[in-house]
């Protein structure tokens, strides 16, 4: 009984669920057919134009035949016709079509135009007999709106319509080339390419509706046609794809004629198609064309990127044409592999340089993994500058082998072959590379050697920071003078405190060039940890010391964000500044620092010839930062600009300043 009861009550739940979401259902579909007449009184009132604008929009998502009439009497209107065909346009409804077909013969102009590029986009065959005549209309929209609908819609009558129509201009001579040039025309050229463009759009169509046959002899007619290029390439490529089967037939027959253009297509069309069996007959076919065509097919398989085509892409090498030559070895980059590389290489000393730039090429882009070992194992007894070459390809290639080898060859005899090594280390070299790094530094020979050492060295040193430091550090015991002050450059790229600490201690070297070089280095230290060492440099006695120190101080309290400590640094730097030129440094600073202690600062500079203008016009910077940021800061900034008009003479920069006043007054 509990079962039956249970089974009772489920049952009448569900009915009464289903009963609501029928009621549901109606309550909807009765609330859009209130709003789908709300919309209709809309566009049948004097509402503006957005609001009709705004119906016609919704309109289009939930009309139904209610909303036809309305809709089409809409077409006519300059203002609201697109609106009404973007609402008629999608409907199913065959009342939608009839509306659009009803409404032509009473329009002009624009509106016209758009109706017919309505039907078109309808496809409304029905519309096409309504639509041939008005490819000869005066008006040129409507004519080109014509020939583009009739294109679309792609039945026999539109189609016969456009080709009719085409034969309403006569030429002498291909259109487009150099001989000949349009004589009689019946319709203008502008209409022309309009017709030949809607015959190109039938074609697509014919084919998109399985009427491969139609389309093909669409196309076939503008090929043969003259007009112009773009027209008949057009064709050819609708061609090739209406008809896959016999592309390959088609291909070769472009690729043996004479038209450059063409040839061109039709590699790119190669390259676009990918069965296994038409790359079979393209390669079978290479060495029967010319070597134009050979050059535009060689390209086209490369695209095409199918290995089948290898063994006679590899024949085509010894092809008597350079140019043939070329274009092989570049496409045996993209379907060649490591059995290849032996050959690539031996072409890497070409006497052509444009054949042995296409084998480098293609040795560095070669996708076979394998192709690695193949290089590599050509390294060892490489004469120099192959050596150098196939290192360099390896390291474009990001091989493992590369960096194992460039270690290797530092210690070859040929200077050239340790400098090749060197550069491929400076981009590629790891930590563990230093060690070898460091050595070939010490041991260079000549300026060159030196130059790729330390380059190498100095990159290395950059990507690794604190963890090669010990290596370098080490390697400045015992090494001499002009060593250690190479080798100091490379410390100060790695920065840090340990850095530091060692460009610090060499300032007191025994031998001037280290010490020089270390008082460079820490002139230019780019971080606020050197501030003091710097300061302390600025209090010497030694004029070199002195005017480095405080040029590298000042720099240095610019980068302090903190403007209160900024205005410690540079207040410090004021009581050491004895020559206009560090002085001039100071004021551009205290210029850059918009503080009341800068304005105070500045004022007594003034008073000084050698550098008046540029007290002056570090006031007015400062000046204009303060008096936006307090009723104080404008207060202080107002005496310190009349100081600037009294005493500075620089007419820009007093006009400067007396704008500021003038605004701040």
């Amino acid at each position: 009984m509990k079962c039956e009861s249970w089974y009772v009550a489920s049952s009448r739940a569900a009915c009464l669920a289903a009963l609501l979401l029928i009621g549901l259902g109606a309550a909807s579909a009765a609330e859009q057919s209130a709003d789908e007449a709300r919309l209709i009184e809309v566009l049948k009132s004097d509402a503006g134009w957005p609001e009709k604008q705004e119906a016609c929009r919704a309109l289009r998502q939930q009309g139904t035949t209610k909303a036809v009439p309305t809709l089409a009497a809409l077409l006519g209107d300059e203002r609201l016709s697109h609106m009404a065909r973007y609402a008629l346009e999608p409907m199913p409804y065959p009342e939608a079509g009839n509306a659009l077909r009803d409404a032509l013969p009473g329009l002009e102009g624009l509106p016209k135009a758009g109706v017919i590029i309505s039907l078109g986009a309808r496809r409304d065959a029905q519309a096409a007999s309504l639509i041939a005549p008005l490819l000869s209309d005066e008006n040129p929209e409507v004519a080109r709106a014509a020939a583009g609908a009739l294109g679309r819609i792609a039945t026999r009558e539109a189609v016969d319509a456009l080709q009719e129509a085409l034969k309403g201009v006569e030429t002498s001579g291909r259109r487009g080339g150099a001989v000949g040039r349009p004589a009689t025309t019946t319709i203008g050229q502008g209409q022309r390419a309009a017709i030949a463009e809607g015959l190109l759009a039938a074609g697509e169509y014919l084919t998109i509706d399985g009427k491969v046959r139609a389309a093909a002899s669409v196309y076939g007619k503008l090929i043969e046609s003259d007009e112009a290029e773009y027209v008949r390439m057009g064709a050819f490529r609708g061609l090739v794809a209406a008809q896959p089967a016999k592309a390959p037939q088609r291909l070769l027959r472009a690729l043996d004629g004479d038209d450059p253009a063409f040839r061109g297509l039709a590699a790119q069309l190669v390259a676009e198609t990918s069965d296994g069996r038409s790359t079979r007959h393209y390669a079978a076919a290479l060495s029967k064309l010319p070597p134009e065509g050979q050059v535009a097919l060689l390209r086209g398989l490369a695209d095409r990127g199918d290995s089948g085509a290898r063994a006679a892409v590899v024949k085509a090498i010894d092809h008597p044409d350079v140019e043939v030559r070329i274009a092989a070895v570049k496409a045996l980059g993209a379907l060649g592999g490591a059995e290849d590389v032996p050959r690539l290489i031996a072409l890497l000393s070409a006497e052509e340089d444009a054949l042995a730039q296409a084998a480098a090429v293609s040795l560095t882009l070669m996708k076979d993994a394998e192709a690695d070992d193949a290089i590599a194992g050509a390294v060892p007894g490489a004469e120099p500058g192959l050596h150098v070459q196939l290192l360099a390809l390896l390291a474009a290639r990001r091989a493992a082998q590369a960096v194992p080898l460039a270690v290797a060859a530092l210690g070859d005899s040929e200077a050239a072959v340790r400098i090749g090594a060197l550069d491929v280390l400076a981009n590629n070299g790891g930590k563990d590379q230093a060690a070898a790094v460091v050595v070939a530094f010490l041991n260079a020979g000549e300026a060159g050697e030196q130059s790729a050492a330390q380059k190498a060295l100095n990159r290395v040193c950059s990507r690794y920071g604190d963890a090669v430091l010990p290596v370098v550090l080490d390697a400045m015991h015992g090494a001499d003078a002009e060593a250690r002050a190479n080798l100091l450059g490379t410390v100060a790229l790695v920065r840090g405190a340990k850095a530091l600490e060692t460009v610090l201690a060499a300032l007191d070297d025994a031998d001037a060039q280290v010490s020089g070089k270390a008082l460079n280095l820490l002139s230019n230290w780019p971080t606020l940890d050197a501030a003091p060492h710097l300061l302390a440099l600025a209090k010497s006695e030694d004029s070199s010391r002195y005017v480095l120190g405080l040029r590298g101080f000042v720099r240095l309290a610019q980068t302090e964000p903190d403007l209160s400590k900024r205005t410690v640094m540079l207040s410090d730097a004021t009581k050491l500044a004895k020559r206009p030129d560090e002085q001039k440094l100071l004021l551009a600073a205290w210029g850059n620092t918009p503080t009341l202690k800068a304005l105070d600062t500045l004022r007594p500079f003034l008073e000084q010839p050698a550098v008046r203008n540029e007290a002056a016009l570090a006031i007015v910077n400062v000046a204009g930062e303060l008096a936006g940021q307090s009723d104080e800061g404008k207060g202080r900034a107002k005496p310190a600009l009349r100081a600037v008009l009294r005493r500075c003479e620089n007419a820009a920069i007093r006009e400067n300043a007396q704008a500021l006043l003038a605004g701040l007054d």
